[in-house]
């Protein structure tokens, strides 16, 4: 488990980022203890996760077996923190790009907090008013969101463009893929 500094630091990164300042880099641990330590972020982002679980569940007809709901989305959540990652540690290699693979992961990892920070409170707003903003403010801020994971992909990889969007769209697949299958077996 990281310490406080290492997290802050981190999460300062991150936000460096998210203003196109790759020296948001700078800020991470970029060591293999780094690496594991990273991964503390699916634990900041656990509260928020349920939250938006909780709404998407409570929107869902007919009855609904509350154990098997957790189970499954808590499977989903584990799964989705490490489908990406088994994924790019086999096509980093592929692009020449296995040295950076160690700082793609931490970089992403520390970024999803701030994702999933944005994501709820458009969540929340999207709430308080409905009607007027028609879910304009979800797709908005996703879309943000993506070019923000662009953004620190490229970075991390110090990489092209292109091939940040494709790995990308790689996490985008999985994760939709994860969802759809844990909403199939609700």
């Amino acid at each position: 488990m990281p310490d406080r500094r290492e997290v802050f630091e981190s999460l300062y990164g991150a936000w460096r980022l998210a203003f196109l300042d790759q020296s948001g880099m700078k800020y991470f641990n970029l060591s293999f203890e780094g690496f594991w330590r990273s991964f503390f972020a699916a634990v900041l982002i656990a509260p928020a996760f349920a939250v938006l679980v909780a709404q998407k569940l409570a929107g869902r007809p007919g009855p609904l077996d509350l154990g098997w709901a957790t189970l499954v989305q808590a499977f989903a959540y584990a799964l989705s923190w490490a489908a990406f990652p088994l994924a790019a540690v086999a096509l980093t290699p592929l692009l020449g790009l296995g040295r950076q693979y160690v700082a793609l992961i931490v970089a992403l990892n520390w970024a999803s907090v701030l994702q999933v920070g944005a994501f709820l409170a458009a969540f929340l707003v999207e709430l308080a008013a409905p009607r007027l903003l028609d879910g304009l403010m979800l797709l908005l801020v996703t879309g943000a969101i993506l070019f923000y994971q662009w953004f620190v992909t490229r970075a991390a990889l110090q990489s092209t463009g292109g091939v940040a969007l494709m790995l990308v769209l790689v996490d985008l697949v999985l994760n939709t893929a994860i969802n759809i299958s844990a909403d199939h077996l609700m």
